[in-house]
């Protein structure tokens, strides 16, 4: 390893080679780029040229590559020495390859897990051969100060029997561990020199459908998801533009975190969103003049926050929870069915040809099957259009075969008024078809208990529907919608009218998908193309359960079934210390979910968590404070002081501003997350890794299944330090029984 390697001297010098030979293009390119022109497609090639330059200035001069990898191919027995990098690099004169982009076909031998019997594809053809070596570099301007060779990108595989197996010693290459210990700062870092082979499996899957990655805390979920699209993007420019691929992430704030991945992945023009920012757009233009959606933050507000009304808490939970399931997706399918069936009296339809006053008569039979089979497959004002189209031209074939038949012929005008004549009657005809417009059908639906006893399945109770029927009434009498009806809202103008298919993404990202409701997942897929879609997320961090699913089969068996979905599970962890990480799946072990995964870290040790029971709130400042300024002092960049509600964040904020230099209180509508040192609620911490967490109170979280997500999800943060807090002589029923050698009690 390092300097030491037998190899150094050789491998410097094929750094330096690259080098030069990147500094050759660099004056090239801004050579090219230099004289502006008028011609669109100079201009075009010029945006690519400067796109290049700006790679080869920032980045690829300084750390053009991470590995290398040789590949004997079969009966050839060619030998193949590539070197992979963030982006491709070529020389302009001879078009050869000097960096391999690790997004390309090839590059996916680096990642794989087996040397011996190795393969990758082109196109249609598999080439097969044998990797020979693999090496990994750490490079620091243009010097290499790292040489990593061996089976680098093994995956460890360690099924978890007994909970001591996480404490047992085992591989973990030296070139990831030395990127896991490494500091964080506010934001999300690409991972394309360490991905392992199973996140490789997930990036590199095929497009043409949806996939669901379940994945315990710490697994890369986000990194990989973002990776995908990059790889996506890369290998399929011919069907898929990057400006229509979406990112869905659970908050704004949660968007500034991962802003710099996608840029550092070559992907500057990738849509980024919430659910919520996005559906919202759309479904405004549907609601009548003055009416609001409400913040999406009161329901985190009435379940986050002490001393709420459980009453209130109970209706809430049980109207949101329908609102966001697949249950209420059916009965807006069953509302058109029974407006069909009970407000289209599909009569006969008759007209007379005065010239010769013959009568002529389409059946109801005929228009009753053409509207309830021929034209089924379309949204119900579709349905209205075709249908009316279908009865002109029966109108017309019937018409004209009685002309024929009397061998009679129309003039010009005889023509157009025959033609005034069917717009006139079918206008008349159609009256008799009930108009759906989706926010009227909606509020119908959701406010009328009768009707939607009618429509919901007999396993809802009476009491949920009178819960959602009573509160949306409430709501709906203040002009205003909340976030949860969105989704329906969107899913009943699909319908009633379809979605515009030139608003379609080419893919989709859903994390932290177990926070968003089966109906908004479904809502996505709709304004999907061929349903590409990558899922990614963790049942045991689903803390919003009165929106969210509660196991991926609502997703795999209840939208996506005819599909054959992929389904991936990812239980390495790579963010967390061993010490850290048992102490976390302690919580877990206390309910009981569908799905769940315990978290097998990756071999690397660290520090004990640390229990600190002070005697008093002041005694707890100073102690919190203390330990502030030597984990700063240590290098620890980002230092979060968690607590479990946002006025619980308030009360720290205030007891620490003074002693704790630069401290950041953050909350549900802060959209940038600062790094540093903050303080910040349980549920804000979905997603973002720190150095060091610091748990306030956790004597305040009971047994629930929701409090003991919102723990686990706390506690599973840290990289390299945690600390948890509670008031002298209580505990946690969720930590009661952690074996006391898993802490150290301070």
């Amino acid at each position: 390893m390092s300097t030491q390697h037998r190899e150094y001297e050789q491998e410097q010098k094929k750094l330096d080679e690259t080098i030069a030979i990147i500094d050759s293009e660099i004056t090239q390119l801004r050579e090219d780029i230099r004289e502006a022109t008028d011609d669109y497609v100079k201009q075009v090639v010029n945006f690519k040229k400067a796109k290049e330059l700006r790679y080869l200035e920032d980045q690829g001069r300084e750390k053009p590559y991470f590995g290398r990898v040789d590949f004997m191919k079969d009966e050839i027995y060619e030998l193949d020495q590539v070197y992979i990098g963030k982006r491709g690099i070529v020389r302009g004169d001879t078009f050869d390859s000097v960096v391999v982009d690790w997004r390309a076909p090839i590059a996916s031998l680096y990642y794989s897990g087996e040397s011996k019997e190795a393969f990758y594809r082109m196109g249609r053809e598999i080439v097969r051969g044998e990797v020979t070596l693999k090496r990994n570099f750490a490079m620091e301007e243009g010097k290499i100060t790292g040489i990593y060779d061996g089976a680098v990108k093994e995956t460890i595989h360690r099924e978890m029997g007994d909970p001591d197996d996480f404490l047992q010693e085992g591989f973990i290459d030296e070139f990831l561990a030395a990127n896991l210990n490494q500091a964080n700062d506010s934001k999300l870092k690409d991972i394309v020199a360490t991905i392992q082979s199973e996140q490789n499996d997930i990036i590199r899957a095929e497009k043409e459908r949806p996939i669901v990655v379940q994945g315990v805390a710490g697994s890369g979920k986000t990194t990989i998801a973002l990776h995908r699209l990059s790889y996506l993007i890369y290998n399929y420019q011919d069907s898929m533009m990057s400006k229509k691929f979406m990112v869905f992430a659970p908050n704004r704030m949660f968007l500034t975190y991962i802003s710099d991945v996608l840029p550092e992945l070559g992907v500057d023009d990738v849509q980024q969103s919430t659910f919520v920012d996005w559906a919202a757009r759309l479904v405004k233009p549907l609601l009548p003049k003055g009416w609001r959606i409400t913040s999406p933050d009161k329901p985190i507000l009435l379940f986050f926050e002490e001393g709420q009304d459980e009453q209130e808490q109970k209706q809430t939970r049980n109207r949101l929870r329908f609102k966001g399931s697949l249950e209420c997706r059916d009965v807006l399918e069953q509302y058109i069915r029974f407006v069909i069936e009970t407000r289209i009296p599909f009569k006969k339809l008759s007209f007379q040809y005065n010239k010769t006053k013959h009568v002529f008569t389409i059946s109801s039979d005929f228009i009753r099957q053409s509207f309830l089979e021929q034209f089924a497959h379309l949204p119900y004002q579709r349905r209205l259009d075709s249908l009316r189209k279908h009865l002109k031209q029966e109108m017309n074939k019937q018409m004209f075969a009685h002309l024929r038949e009397l061998k009679i012929d129309l003039d010009k005008q005889g023509l157009a008024k025959f033609e005034k004549m069917l717009e006139q009657i079918l206008d008349i005809y159609m009256t008799s078809f009930p108009k759906l417009e989706a926010f009227a059908a909606y509020r119908e639906v959701i406010t009328d208990e009768e009707l939607l006893r009618k429509l919901v399945s007999p396993e809802v109770s009476d009491t949920v529907i009178h819960d959602v029927c009573h509160s949306s009434s409430s709501l709906f009498a203040e002009e205003r919608l909340e976030a949860e009806d969105i989704a329906p809202l969107l899913y009943l103008q699909h319908i009633i009218e379809g979605m515009n298919k030139a608003e379609h993404f080419d893919h989709t990202v859903i994390d932290e998908a177990q926070d968003l409701s089966a109906l908004e997942i479904a809502v996505v897929s709709l304004a999907t193309k061929n349903k590409s879609l990558t899922i990614v997320g963790d049942i045991a961090q689903g803390i919003h359960s009165y929106r969210g699913i509660h196991s991926w089969e609502e997703l795999t068996e209840g939208i996506f079934q005819n599909l054959r979905p992929s389904y991936y599970t990812l239980s390495q962890s790579y963010r967390s210390t061993i010490e850290i990480m048992k102490c976390a799946n302690e919580v877990l072990r206390q309910i009981q979910l569908p799905e769940t995964v315990l978290a097998k870290p990756v071999l690397r040790h660290g520090e004990k968590p640390i229990m600190v029971s002070p005697a008093t709130r002041a005694e707890l400042w100073k102690d919190v404070s203390e330990r502030v300024a030597s984990y700063t002092a240590e290098g620890f960049q980002t230092i979060a002081i968690v607590t479990k509600s946002i006025g619980a964040s308030k009360k720290a904020y205030k007891g620490l501003q003074d002693s704790i230099s630069g401290l950041t209180l953050l909350g549900s509508k802060d959209n940038q997350f600062p790094g540093g040192v903050t303080v910040m609620p349980a549920y804000l911490t979905k997603g973002l890794q720190f150095d060091v967490v610091i748990l306030l109170d956790v004597d305040s979280y009971d047994e629930s299944e929701w409090d003991a997500k919102l723990l686990y999800v706390a506690m599973t943060r840290p990289v390299h330090r945690l600390i948890m807090t509670y008031v002298a002589g209580g505990m946690t029923p969720l930590l009661r029984e952690m074996p006391s050698e898993l802490y150290i009690q301070a």
